[in-house]
C-alpha cells in the first residue's frame, strides 16, 4: 500500500492474560461506541497483541487517536507518528 501526503498513527500492542480477560468482558461495549475513525491497514494481528494504523488529519487528531483507543492501557503500549510525504507499507 502507497499512501502520499498524510498523518498516519502506528499502534504497537501485547496483551497480557489480565488484559485480554477483560477485553472479553467489554468487548460488547467497544462495539457499540459510535467511532469516527476507521482501521487503514492492520499490519500484524495475533493472540497475543498486534499493529494497526489509522490515518489522521492533522495532529491533534493523531493525539486523540493515541490516547482514545481501547489499546492506550495495555502494559506494553508503543506508538508513532508518521508524517512524512511518501510512505510505503508493505508485508
Amino acid at each position: 500500500m502507497k499512501k502520499s501526503n498524510g498523518i498516519f498513527v502506528k499502534i504497537n500492542y501485547k496483551l497480557n492474560k489480565r488484559e485480554k480477560a477483560l477485553g472479553k468482558s467489554i468487548s460488547g461495549v467497544v462495539r457499540d461506541i459510535n467511532m469516527s475513525k476507521y482501521l487503514l491497514c492492520a499490519g500484524r494481528y495475533n493472540k497475543n497483541g498486534g499493529t494497526i494504523i489509522f490515518q489522521a488529519n492533522n495532529l491533534m487528531e493523531a493525539e486523540e487517536i493515541i490516547s482514545n483507543n481501547p489499546f492506550s492501557h495495555a502494559e506494553n503500549y508503543s506508538f508513532e507518528i508518521l508524517s512524512q510525504n511518501r510512505i510505503a507499507l508493505y508485508n
